[in-house]
């Protein structure tokens, strides 16, 4: 007994499809044939009524158009309202605005700022004035001038530490090109 899986999907959508919706079925069947799945098989249709029922409750295109439309034309009359009520409230609003008054009630009805501890900003600039006399100055150049120079002489010391046996071995011998010992070639002895 073989499985009429379109009644399967018409089922599902509870009345009778439309001309796109049946196409639409057959082309979902068609999708499932190409994947290997038998669609008319009675064993299959646990399986195919869970994707039938899935694609009944997805919004037809229709649907969504008419959805769309609404919603565009309820944001046309509500942005349309709100440029109206601008517009009244631009024209009721006095030209000229007394912000001296503004001022003076926002600042009666604000809390007054509290600061528990002030910092000052004078302490620190005579410190540093006094840091920076020309003496501690001079001092920290002439430091930083002596560690310059005791770690270039350091460097240049132990740098040639190592070579030393060698350059001391080099400085004692002639230099004469070296030759090559040639290795005395034997007859071969023959058994």
């Amino acid at each position: 007994m073989a499985v009429n899986a379109e009644q399967l999907f018409i089922d599902a959508l509870g009345r009778e499809p439309t001309a796109d919706e049946l196409q639409d079925i057959r082309l979902n069947l068609w999708m499932l044939t190409r994947a290997g799945f038998a669609v008319e098989d009675p064993s299959n249709a646990p399986l195919i009524t869970p994707w039938a029922w899935m694609w009944a409750r997805l919004p037809r295109p229709t649907e969504i158009r008419a959805a769309l439309t609404a919603a565009s034309q309820e944001i046309a009359e509500r942005s349309q309202k709100g440029i109206e009520m601008l517009e009244a409230i631009a024209r009721d609003f006095p030209a000229k605005f007394d912000h001296g008054a503004l001022a003076t009630a926002i600042a009666q009805r604000m809390q007054p700022l509290i600061v528990r501890n002030r910092i000052d900003a004078s302490v620190f600039a005579s410190a540093l004035r006094e840091s920076f006399t020309l003496i501690w100055v001079s001092l920290a150049a002439f430091c930083i001038g002596l560690a310059a120079l005791l770690g270039w002489h350091f460097g240049a010391v132990h740098a040639q530490t190592p070579l030393a046996p060698r350059v001391a071995q080099h400085a004692g011998l002639p230099h004469h090109p070296q030759r090559a010992i040639e290795r005395p070639v034997c007859p071969r002895r023959r058994p």
